[in-house]
């Protein structure tokens, strides 16, 4: 079997990590197409968790290793950008911030195992708790992606072989991101509206990463790991 280019299957984590994760989160039970639920609604958004206890395991083992397959192109792009040129130091920062955002996702999701077994009314009021653990997870993560985004963004807009005004077009729409979760945090009434708002913004990231992914493809592997 011949060697795998680097660049290349991190490109094709890139494009296909994002969509993988987007599509299994629109499928999540409790979330914008099944069984819909208010983020703020505890209860609701348990008891849709347990009646599609299947759905809701699958669409989480998805969104997992969605998120898993973006952390590991984006490691690989920011290990092109540190071998030479500029915005080393910023790309290196956002995505170890990226790192720390999507892992608090990815707990978040595991939570919902947890959720899933929430079958009669005692479990779901004993599980409420662990929603609420999901939730903050949830929170932080948005705040940590969105910030290092944004970080890493503006680190690839210094390059010449990046789209300068792409790139600055994804720092705005990650800035955005971590401040509607900001918002989120800090204004309860209008917790809900805002999630939305950052989950819609984050759906022009999940392009941005396939972009990003489809350009690394197209970059032969540096000489040093050849």
């Amino acid at each position: 079997m011949g060697t795998i280019s680097v660049n290349r299957l991190a490109g094709f984590s890139l494009i296909f990590g994002p969509a993988i994760a987007f599509i299994f989160f629109l499928l999540e039970p409790g979330g914008l197409l099944i069984d819909s639920a208010n983020v703020t609604d505890a209860v609701g958004s348990v008891t849709s968790k347990g009646a599609n206890a299947a759905l809701t395991n699958v669409t989480n083992i998805g969104i997992i290793l969605g998120m898993t397959l973006i952390l590991s192109g984006l490691y690989a792009l920011m290990r092109n950008v540190t071998l030479q040129g500029n915005g080393k130091a910023l790309v290196q920062m956002g995505f170890f911030m990226i790192f720390v955002g999507l892992t608090g996702w990815i707990l978040s999701g595991g939570m919902d195992f947890i959720l899933a077994d929430a079958q009669t009314s005692d479990q779901i009021s004993g599980s409420v708790p662990v929603y609420y653990v999901g939730s903050a997870f949830l929170f932080a993560g948005g705040i940590a992606l969105g910030f290092g985004s944004f970080i890493f963004a503006l680190g690839l807009s210094t390059r010449d072989d990046y789209n300068r005004i792409i790139s600055l077009v994804a720092a705005i729409v990650s800035l955005a991101v971590m401040v509607f979760f900001v918002i989120a945090i800090l204004n309860s009434d209008g917790r809900s509206t805002f999630i939305s708002l950052a989950r819609s913004f984050y759906v022009l990231l999940v392009i941005w990463y396939g972009y990003l992914g489809y350009g690394l493809m197209r970059r032969p592997d540096p000489l040093l790991w050849q």
